[in-house]
């Protein structure tokens, strides 16, 4: 997973889409994005944070772009 710009997986929504991932990447994905929960980490849609669209039941769609970051710190 570390170091991976870019995979292709299907889905309906971004919480199936975090199933898929955990399931391909495994242990380490699923404890980072998926066991936490929402608040842990941060998820954009073609762009758009998926906490101003409807979080992980933000629907999908053929050629959406997704992006996750984990949780970021600092001042």
């Amino acid at each position: 997973m570390s170091g991976c710009p870019e995979t292709l997986a299907e889905a309906s929504d971004l919480a199936g889409l975090l199933d898929a991932l955990a399931s391909k990447y495994g242990e380490p994905f699923a404890r980072l994005f998926r066991e936490r929960g929402p608040e842990s980490f941060v998820a954009l849609v073609n762009g758009r944070n998926v906490g101003q669209l409807r979080g992980q039941g933000t629907e999908l769609a053929d050629g959406d772009e997704v992006s996750l970051f984990p949780p970021i710190s600092g001042g």
